[in-house]
């Protein structure tokens, strides 16, 4: 799979994992108060998987890589969040999103960047 393509899928299944995650234990959550918390940890452990699948083939460049994909993720999130909005297939409002799901979404690059920080380290400590 070319490079770009692994980027959108990998984006694509950063957004519908956690989001199958959320609204099939939606209700249970929303009840005990814990569904941004659930969110949190769906999209961060998804990102995680992903970021390592990616930049474990990288050889060089890790944080230029490691932004590229958190970005790229970020914005398929919210693109695909917003054309459900708009669909009227998600119940939530453009500022209801803004305000409560958007944020999230900031796991994203601050994950795959901290990642690409640290291979970029490891990558200079190996060279002394």
């Amino acid at each position: 799979m070319n490079k770009n393509a692994k980027i959108i899928n990998y984006g694509l299944l950063v957004w519908l994992i956690p989001s199958l995650i959320t609204v099939i234990l939606g209700s249970f959550l929303a009840a005990i108060n814990i569904f941004e918390i659930i969110s949190a940890v769906a999209i961060a452990v998804t990102v995680m998987v992903f970021s390592y699948l990616y930049l474990k083939v990288i050889t060089e460049n890790f944080l230029k890589e490691s932004v590229l994909i958190g970005i790229s993720w970020l914005i398929i999130s919210i693109a695909l969040d917003i054309i459900l909005i708009l669909l009227g297939i998600s119940q939530l409002t453009l500022i209801n999103y803004t305000m409560y799901v958007a944020p999230l979404y900031i796991i994203i690059p601050a994950i795959t960047i901290g990642l690409g920080l640290y291979m970029n380290q490891r990558m200079n400590d190996a060279g002394d």
